[in-house]
């Protein structure tokens, strides 16, 4: 058996924490890809709608704007070059995908509570586990915008080749920010509520439901907001048209990177205070 010593030594250094963050999450993938499993199987077998839950929120949703944008309530300013209903379904699915990766580490951590006071395991599980469960959730919501995509005849044409690329981009963007948020958001609630607000009002300066509009502050709102470029190269993979913004997309990519590294550094020498104070 291995013999784990503790000592008060508390020198260490970034690299090295990068490399027992590899090797615990290589060694804690059973449990984490056990911990999905488990909860994805609660979360559906007493569902009598089962998968169709994953789609609902987003069926709903883009049913509203639908409705708005039909009968005049609202104009959505959205691309006359595909039909809004694609339009709409392609952008609330994307805002789901970032939504759920955004709160993945508190909601990984919070869904855990009882057992980190009481067990000793690698909490990257935590992360891994909310990561297999997204991806499981993003399969079920990709079938639907393929589903949208050959009921209006949608040919992506080879530009879907782009499509993956940039979502690995929004899920990386996503998951970066969730992690800077989610120590100080475990011991202060107030800090979860305040992203959750900030998100929401987030999606109406992102081009979900409609687009950038041409002039006015919200048109330079939507341009300070990273995620406009990922959603129109996104929408525009999916509808093949030209992608306007890859280098854009490249850059972000690297820089979430690094900053989802940070996160998870951050996160590993916050996580024994972190239980400390919500464990009791």
């Amino acid at each position: 058996m291995k013999t784990v010593v503790y000592t008060s030594d508390k020198k260490t250094h970034f690299f090295q924490e990068l490399k027992a963050i590899y090797h615990d999450t290589k060694s804690s993938n059973f449990l984490a890809y056990q911990m999905a499993k488990r909860d994805l199987q609660s979360q559906y077998r007493q569902s009598f709608l089962g998968f169709f839950w994953a789609f609902m929120p987003i069926i709903t949703n883009s049913l509203v704007w639908i409705f708005l944008s039909s009968s005049g309530t609202v104009n959505v300013n959205a691309d006359q070059s595909i039909p809004y209903i694609a339009f709409v379904v392609i952008g609330t699915t994307l805002w789901s995908i970032f939504n759920e990766t955004l709160f993945i580490p508190i909601t990984s951590v919070n869904g855990a509570r009882s057992l980190l006071s009481k067990i000793n395991f690698p909490k990257e599980a935590l992360i891994m586990s909310g990561i297999y469960k997204m991806i499981f959730n993003l399969i079920l919501k990709l079938i639907l915008i393929a589903g949208i995509l050959v009921i209006y005849g949608i040919n992506p044409g080879i530009g879907i080749l782009y499509f993956p690329i940039i979502l690995a981009v929004i899920i990386v963007f996503s998951l970066s920010l969730g992690l800077l948020f989610t120590p100080i958001g475990l011991i202060y609630t107030d800090i979860n509520k305040i992203v959750s607000t900030a998100v929401s009002f987030m999606m109406y300066i992102t081009p979900v439901v409609y687009a950038i509009p041409k002039q006015g502050i919200f048109r330079k709102l939507f341009e300070l907001n990273p995620l406009t470029f990922l959603f129109n190269d996104a929408r525009s993979s999916l509808t093949n048209m030209q992608l306007e913004n890859i280098t854009f997309s490249l850059v972000l990519a690297g820089l979430s990177f690094i900053v989802m590294l940070v996160g998870m550094v951050i996160f590993r020498k916050s996580m024994p205070i972190i239980i400390e104070k919500i464990g009791g």
